[in-house]
C-alpha cells in the first residue's frame, strides 16, 4: 500500500463516520423526540399488519405501547449491526490481511471492540441529553448487534468469495 490510502478506503471511512454521526444524532434527541420518532415508525409498521384498520384508536395505542420498548431495543441492535458491518468492511478495505492468524483479530475483535467503545461513548453522551439516561443493557444490546453485523459481513465475504472461486474453477 506504501503509505497512501486508497480511494475505496477513504469511501469506507467516510461511510463509517457518517453512520456514527447518524447514531450520534439519534442519541442527541431528547426523550420526547426519540419516543415520538420510534412510536411513529412503529405505528406505520403496525398499520401493515392484518386487522389494524379495524382496531379502535385506544386498541391501536395499547398495541403500540405493548411493543414500543422491544421495538426501541431492536432499533439499538439494528443500528449497531449496521455499524458492525461497516466497521468490519472498513477494516477489510483499509487493512487487508494475508496471514490467516490475524484475520480474527483484524476482522472481528478490532471492529467489535470499536463498536463496544462507541456504544459506551454513546450511552455517556445520553446522560447529557434531557430525559435520556445511560443503560448498561443498551451497551450490551449495541455490542451484540455489532457482533452480529460483523459475523454477517464475514459470512457474506466468505459466501461471495467462495462463489467467485467456484466460478473461476469452472472457467479454467
Amino acid at each position: 500500500m506504501g503509505g497512501r490510502i486508497s480511494r475505496k478506503s477513504w469511501i469506507m471511512l467516510c461511510i463509517l463516520l457518517g453512520w456514527m454521526a447518524l447514531i450520534f444524532l439519534f442519541s442527541a434527541q431528547n426523550s420526547a423526540e426519540s419516543s415520538s420518532l420510534s412510536s411513529g415508525l412503529l405505528r406505520k409498521l403496525l398499520s401493515l399488519t392484518p386487522g389494524w384498520d379495524a382496531l379502535s384508536a385506544v386498541a391501536k395505542a395499547r398495541r403500540v405501547k405493548a411493543v414500543h420498548h422491544a421495538f426501541r431495543k431492536l432499533a439499538h441492535f439494528s443500528e449497531y449491526a449496521v455499524l458492525g458491518v461497516i466497521a468490519a468492511q472498513t477494516m477489510r478495505t483499509c487493512f487487508p490481511v494475508v496471514d490467516i492468524r490475524w484475520k480474527c483479530v483484524r476482522y472481528f475483535l478490532i471492529p467489535a471492540g470499536f463498536a463496544l467503545l462507541y456504544a459506551v461513548c454513546d450511552e455517556i453522551h445520553q446522560i447529557f441529553v434531557p430525559g435520556r439516561s445511560a443503560q448498561v443493557t443498551d451497551v450490551m444490546i449495541d455490542t451484540a448487534g455489532a457482533c452480529t453485523g460483523i459475523l454477517l459481513a464475514a459470512a457474506a465475504v466468505w459466501f461471495f468469495g467462495h462463489r467467485r472461486q467456484k466460478k473461476q474453477q469452472l472457467n479454467t
